[in-house]
């Protein structure tokens, strides 16, 4: 019976990253689709990269795909649901097994849905996340909001608008952007939170502690020339996860203001109506 008793107010995580990789595809090489220009990656892996020498890497479809992946997730994660644009064939991909990634070709961006089911014995219900592909590199938009400067590096932060509320692919190639021979990398970090989780469960994440993050980035900067919209380089880092993790804190003290801003607003109008309601009675 131990194995179903919830440990009460204990918590223990998983650092992930979710995202894609995407590489231009030879016009010699595209036979099958010739409008398929590009060569993509959409992938849930573990937060540490495999080391530079890493069979990991080898088995890969891009060879400049080296974001992520040391681990396998298998132990807490059951499958990976990834919901590709309807253009595709059979665009709902189940992925039961690790790697849990879907590798493709096309032409234009979109935004897919992937969805995480964690194995039976968690008792977790299943997660879901979205990730708009990125097929073209990252360009700066001087119209979006900038963060606040202790939470980013001493780099150019950079940002390309949303494609969430677009129906179809957008296009990749523009008169104003020149193909991009390097890979192009669009990866976020999270952590998974399992709040008061079962003994079992407990018990069988602390037998598969992750692979802690490098200190520095182990390859090339042209390997990896962003990994994101806010100009990081190379793979996740400890200092990138202290800067994540900044803005996951900045972001809950956010809402925290909010929700204390709306019920101090809640509390003043239900006063109001109270005494709208004693003026009515008399």
């Amino acid at each position: 019976m131990s194995e179903k008793r919830r440990l009460r107010g204990l918590a223990i995580h998983r650092p992930i990253v979710y995202g894609s990789a995407a590489t231009l595809i030879p016009v010699a090489e595209r036979i099958v689709n010739p409008d398929h220009n590009m060569r993509w990656t959409v992938a849930v892996r573990s937060a540490a990269s495999p080391p530079p020498d890493s069979p990991i890497l080898q088995s890969r479809s891009i060879p400049q795909d080296v974001i992520g992946g040391c681990d396998d997730l298998s132990y807490f994660i059951r499958k990976v649901s990834f919901k590709l644009h309807d253009s595709y064939p059979n665009p709902l991909r189940v992925i039961d097994k690790p790697p849990f990634e879907v590798n493709e070709t096309g032409w234009g961006e979109f935004v897919i849905y992937i969805k995480i089911y964690f194995v039976s014995e968690s008792g977790e219900k299943a997660i879901q996340v979205q990730h708009s592909l990125k097929l073209h590199d990252w360009i700066p938009n001087p119209n979006l909001p900038t963060h606040q400067k202790w939470l980013e590096p001493k780099t150019d932060a950079q940002n390309t608008p949303s494609d969430s509320n677009q129906s179809s692919p957008e296009p990749t190639e523009s008169p104003s952007l020149q193909p991009v021979q390097s890979a192009i990398h669009s990866w976020q970090y999270d952590e998974i939170v399992f709040t008061e989780p079962f003994e079992s469960f407990y018990q069988k994440l602390l037998a598969h502690p992750p692979t802690p993050l490098p200190a520095l980035n182990r390859f090339p900067k042209h390997y990896i020339k962003q990994i994101g919209n806010k100009g990081e380089f190379g793979e996740f880092t400890t200092g990138v996860e202290e800067r994540e993790s900044k803005k996951l804190s900045w972001a809950q003290l956010t809402v925290l203001m909010e929700i204390d801003r709306l019920k101090t607003k809640l509390i003043r109008k239900e006063k109001e109506l109270n005494e709208i309601k004693k003026v009515l009675q008399q």
